[in-house]
């Protein structure tokens, strides 16, 4: 009996090119994540703290990717028809839960050094800060280019902002060392808790949303079902239609199609024909396409 997917196998195949580069800047971003957050702690500079916990949160979307791609390489089976990639979704939801906590953390305390001010080293800030916007900035070069894989993407866009809360850290020791504005910490840091946030609610929404089955973002299935019976005037009706992601970037859609066509190689050519408008128009690389007539009776 064969199970094997092609979609499955070809995924496999792309995430071993990928796990290697992803796993590189992951340690990369670890190793700034420590050393911010030591040298908050010996700077006295909670924003540096706070940006340690962003790049915390790249750290989490890095590991997703990386993860993913290992568990990939693992083949499909008898009992895990589409192979291992849902366990990428399971990752997002608890990484998001977990953020999102640290979030909180992060703008409580940002927020008690209104009150409670504390006398900040800015020299360390600042030496700290601009090793973890280089480090960033390399991270931004070694993903770039690869941005076809939709998880590659996702981790690059958490690396480019940042590289922007970086740079606003960098900003901040400055005026603090010539300034002494040192309420700018507190600014900062409440700032960076509230996008840790941002992005912790938007990854378990990403998430649920996954494992609901919903409509993957970007496809209309109206729009998509109108787009097919325009294109092939042989489609009499179109229904049961079901559109879903396993994981990031592999989307799944199953339709019944109404055809008085009577010719079985005409129709195996329609279907080809559809698949390709999948392909091409919706991203939708793997579909299940059942012929109907126009008397078949169905159950509603």
């Amino acid at each position: 009996m064969s199970y094997k997917c092609t979609l499955i196998e070809n995924k496999v195949e792309e995430s071993n090119k990928n796990y290697r580069r992803v796993l590189s800047v992951l340690i990369l971003t670890i190793s700034i994540c420590i050393l911010e957050f030591v040298g908050g702690l010996v700077a006295k500079s909670y924003a540096l703290v706070a940006d340690a916990g962003h790049m915390l949160t790249d750290s989490a979307s890095l590991f997703i990717c990386y993860f993913a791609a290992l568990i990939a390489k693992r083949e499909a089976n008898l009992q895990k028809t589409y192979g291992y990639f849902r366990i990428e979704i399971i990752s997002a939801l608890i990484n998001g839960s977990l953020l999102m906590m640290l979030a909180l953390f992060v703008i409580y305390n940002g927020v008690k050094r209104y009150f409670v001010p504390f006398e900040i080293k800015g020299n360390i800030m600042l030496v700290v800060s601009l090793i973890g916007l280089v480090a960033n900035v390399v991270g931004i070069f070694l993903l770039k280019g690869h941005t076809h894989n939709l998880n590659i993407r996702g981790a690059l866009f958490h690396i480019m902002g940042d590289t922007l809360s970086s740079v606003g850290v960098v900003t901040g020791s400055l005026l603090i060392i010539f300034f002494r504005l040192n309420i700018v910490d507190a600014i900062l840091s409440t700032l960076i808790g509230v996008l840790i946030f941002y992005n912790a609610i938007k990854l378990i929404k990403d998430a649920v949303d996954v494992l609901m089955e919903s409509v993957p973002p970007g496809i209309d299935t109206e729009v998509l079902v109108s787009d097919i019976k325009s294109r092939f005037s042989e489609i009499k009706d179109i229904h049961d239609v079901h559109i879903w992601s396993i994981s990031s970037g592999i989307y799944i859609l199953t339709m019944h199609i109404v055809t008085d066509l009577s010719d079985i190689r005409k129709t195996d050519t329609m279907i080809e024909q559809i698949r390709q408008v999948l392909k091409e128009g919706y991203n939708i690389e793997h579909s299940t396409i059942q012929i109907e007539s126009p008397g078949f009776n169905r159950c509603s």
